[in-house]
């Protein structure tokens, strides 16, 4: 897909290219909607990995790979183009206030379809997040000038982040959960190793690797999404899912959730499903914001 030119400020953000995204993208497409659609150019990486899928209404025993092709072709024939930026932050007020991987942009409704990751965090990550510890080198990476960081990436983008951590002139250590590294700027160090805890007092010292430990100022680990309570404060969960209502309203006003973020069953179908309702429900929820701004202008 072709590089999409950002605005600041839209009337729907997706955040999530999985089935139910992808599925809330089409919807608010078809409607004429302002939106941005942020995720992975590939569409879905779960997706990708089912050998097959049996129980898809009309395409009957179709690899996930092939299914995920499907998906990302009706969004190029609508002219839907996913937006490669990391999301590390939410914050509601007035507007939702979104921080990307190098920019901000503001959105006057929101739909999480971060589905449920896999990844759990590292030792000590919660204890010290915050201090020392981040999801955003670019964001905080002025503290670290002429410190010694690592970042444990498990998408390729994380290359970007520490390429600029090198030109601060940090000492940085990268760890991808990857296959293919691309050509990082020569200072950055790139371990393939397993992590067994990030530790400190009051901020991080040191990280634990198979066989070494590492002396460092600041750990950055960057995950495609990260899990829904710390990607939006205030956010209401329910056994480590999103708590939605039958609308896929979550406790706060504006923002939508739907697929696996929102708990089980975690089908394709589900999701497809719950993404189309929660677009069609945040379509009526900025008409209606639209139509009350109105009325009290009057």
């Amino acid at each position: 897909m072709e590089q999409v030119q950002l605005q600041s400020r839209y009337e729907l953000a997706i955040i999530g290219c999985g089935p139910a995204g992808m599925a809330a993208a089409l919807n608010a497409k078809i409607r004429n909607r302002d939106f941005i659609l942020l995720g992975t150019e590939s569409g879905s990486a779960k997706l990708g990995k089912a050998p097959q899928i049996e129980n898809y209404l009309g395409l009957p025993q179709i690899s996930g790979v092939e299914l995920n092709r499907h998906f990302l072709s009706h969004l190029e024939s609508r002219q839907i183009s996913i937006v490669n930026q990391r999301v590390s932050a939410v914050y509601a007020g007035s507007r939702f206030t979104l921080m990307l991987t190098d920019q901000v942009l503001e959105a006057e409704a929101v739909i999480l379809a971060t589905g449920v990751s896999m990844q759990k965090p590292f030792p000590g990550e919660a204890q010290l997040l915050g201090r020392g510890v981040g999801y955003c080198a670019t964001c905080d990476g002025p503290l670290y000038k002429d410190k010694r960081v690592a970042i444990i990436s498990y998408t390729p983008e994380g290359e970007h982040e520490a390429d600029f951590m090198a030109t601060l002139g940090a000492q940085v250590v990268y760890i991808p959960f990857y296959k293919d590294v691309g050509s990082l700027d020569p200072r950055v160090e790139v371990k393939r190793t397993m992590i067994k805890g990030i530790h400190g007092q009051d901020r991080v010292e040191s990280l634990e690797l198979a066989g070494e430990t590492l002396l460092l100022d600041g750990v950055f680990v960057l995950r495609e999404f990260l899990p829904a309570e710390q990607l939006v404060s205030g956010l209401e969960m329910y056994e480590q899912v999103i708590r939605v209502d039958n609308s896929l309203k979550t406790n706060i006003a504006g923002l939508f959730a739907a697929g696996d973020c929102v708990g089980p069953p975690y089908q394709i179908l589900k999701a497809v499903g719950q993404g189309s309702a929660a677009a069609l429900n945040a379509i009526t929820y900025l008409d209606e914001r639209k139509k009350n701004d109105g009325e009290g202008k009057n």
